[in-house]
């Protein structure tokens, strides 16, 4: 590591001890003291692996998940590439796939609103290829990859059709979010301290037991008034803890879904439910296979003219 500059290793050092330190100050982010404040806002629980007939109950479920991977340069010589996929448990294996593309060249936006519009069109693919799973298979339940909230602020419109179909067929909707980065319980359990936020996958690192999940109290959970019952977990012996989001309609089954979601993670892994894993690597749109994608179907003139950048063109 020589060719590192001395003040570069410098400053990481000094992060890493400044991070330290600000944990050290907070008193009552021992495991223990912990534990016993969440007591005052809500309730922890015991989940359990599900046998093999009550995992039937849950069967057939389609997994959800999209991917986007951008080609070319800066704002607006790019495209940008989208995916969606339905992977449906059981002995068929069916999936369903969504595509679409973007490139502000042809739908000329604003640098400013790159990211939120990247952002919708994402949200969209997943929501649209859920709705074709509806419309083509018989399935119990839609678990979608990541939260349920950022549909219902991104694509309303679609999220409620989604989620208006799912009740009329008492099919349970969830999302599984691997990583949870609300700061929601750090600002109830530390409410003095302002300069600072730790995310609950922080905060709640190596707390929760194996098999262990957290539910904030009515009066304390803000996603109460957006349609969402939720749960932070821990389904695995990796330390960290994911959440777990259902609509407020169905929250009488927030602890089956739980325990349906335990019994579908290995013990010794990061925490995910298999098929969630499974649907996140063959939705990927990698590098290398968006690179290829775009130069067999679109013409080196073109690419160059609008999507390659003159340093991607350096020899040196």
């Amino acid at each position: 590591m020589d060719i590192v500059n001395d003040n570069l290793k410098k400053s990481l050092e000094i992060l890493n001890i400044n991070l330290k330190n600000k944990l050290y100050e907070i008193e009552g982010l021992d495991r223990n003291s912990l534990r016993s404040n969440l007591a005052n806002y809500g309730k922890l629980i015991n989940l359990r692996k599900l046998t093999i007939d009550e995992m039937k109950y849950f069967k057939p479920t389609a997994c959800i998940d999209g991917s986007v991977n951008r080609y070319g340069g800066s704002h607006p010589h790019y495209i940008d590439l989208f995916q969606g996929l339905s992977k449906i448990s059981g002995d068929n294996k069916k999936s369903h796939f969504k595509s679409n593309i973007f490139s502000p060249i042809i739908n000329s936006i604003g640098d400013e609103d790159d990211e939120d519009l990247r952002n919708k069109l994402l949200a969209k693919i997943e929501v649209d290829v859920a709705l074709d799973t509806l419309e083509m298979d018989d399935v119990k339940v839609i678990l979608m990859d990541g939260n349920l909230i950022r549909y219902s602020i991104r694509i309303s419109e679609e999220y409620e059709m989604l989620k208006e179909k799912c009740e009329e067929r008492n099919i349970f909707l969830a999302g599984f979010i691997k990583e949870a980065k609300s700061d929601s319980i750090f600002s109830l359990l530390f409410p003095k301290i302002t300069d600072f936020k730790l995310y609950d996958k922080d905060l709640l690192y190596g707390v929760l037991d194996v098999g262990e999940g957290f539910i904030l109290h009515d009066d304390f959970n803000k996603k109460i008034d957006q349609g969402i019952s939720s749960m932070i977990l821990r389904t695995s012996n990796y330390p960290g803890v994911g959440g777990l989001e259902i609509l407020s309609s169905q929250r009488d089954y927030l602890i089956n879904i739980a325990n349906f979601c335990y019994s579908l993670t290995p013990i010794m892994s990061r925490g995910v439910p298999m098929l969630i894993d499974m649907v996140d690597k063959e939705v990927k749109l990698d590098d290398k296979l968006t690179t290829e994608l775009i130069n067999s179907y679109v013409d080196r003139d073109v690419l160059e003219r609008f999507f390659v950048s003159e340093r991607s063109l350096r020899r040196y």
